[in-house]
């Protein structure tokens, strides 16, 4: 079953879109947003196989939306459907989008476009989730996700020093501020310091690596320089 993502400020088209996609026994639509925030919040909290996103929304647009999922995930899993041509023409990234449509659109092209998209089993963010898994960590808790933001940030810029990290990190997922992302990867990265269980064998390779126990910063560029 390929989970697919709409965000689209046009609830009619949206919604018919929904409702053709879920004829097909393979899609399941998982979330339909109207509004550049909260999709950004969906998108991170679900995670989904396919995104098709409109450009032209409220909140943040299409296009700022793209560039922020981009620093989050690597996936080639965004499809476009947009009825501006001023909106397609500023997209300057297209690393993370499989096709784009104009409006209107042909929905059998749009559901092959879906089908061409492979869930990859060996992308770097699936790399850092089974690494988190191994150490226990609860893949669903806010502050896991920061974390692995954290390390997917570093690995893409790893000239980045921690503030600079954490301040993606914010930006990415809408916190507030800086001090609630670090102390929530901090406190993430309290049950290291005891290393037991799965971590015994993490401990002893970091000791090795930085000869000193994990902190915020060293874990982060540690686990991205192994991937």
């Amino acid at each position: 079953m390929i989970s697919i993502m709409i965000a689209d400020d046009n609830i009619e088209q949206a919604n018919q879109l929904a409702y053709m996609l879920t004829q097909e026994k393979d899609l399941q639509v998982v979330n339909l947003s109207h509004d550049g925030n909260i999709a950004l919040k969906h998108y991170l909290d679900l995670n989904p196989d396919v995104l098709i996103l409109d450009l032209n929304m409220p909140g943040i647009n299409g296009l700022t939306l793209l560039e922020k999922i981009s620093t989050y995930d690597t996936k080639r899993n965004v499809i476009i459907l947009s009825g501006s041509t001023i909106y397609r023409a500023q997209i300057s990234d297209i690393s993370k989008v499989e096709m784009i449509y104009p409006k209107p659109f042909d929905i059998s092209k749009v559901i092959n476009s879906i089908r061409q998209i492979k869930p990859n089993e060996n992308t770097i963010e699936v790399k850092i989730d089974n690494i988190l898994k191994e150490l226990q960590f609860d893949s669903y808790t806010k502050s896991t996700k920061l974390l692995k933001s954290a390390i997917l940030v570093s690995y893409k810029e790893p000239q980045l020093k921690l503030d600079n990290i954490l301040e993606k990190v914010k930006d990415i997922n809408n916190e507030r501020n800086v001090r609630t992302v670090h102390s929530l990867i901090d406190k993430q990265l309290n049950s290291i310091y005891s290393c037991k269980g799965n971590f015994n064998i993490f401990c002893r390779k970091f000791s090795d690596y930085y000869g000193s126990r994990p902190t915020a910063k060293n874990f982060i560029q540690y686990v991205a320089h192994q991937l």
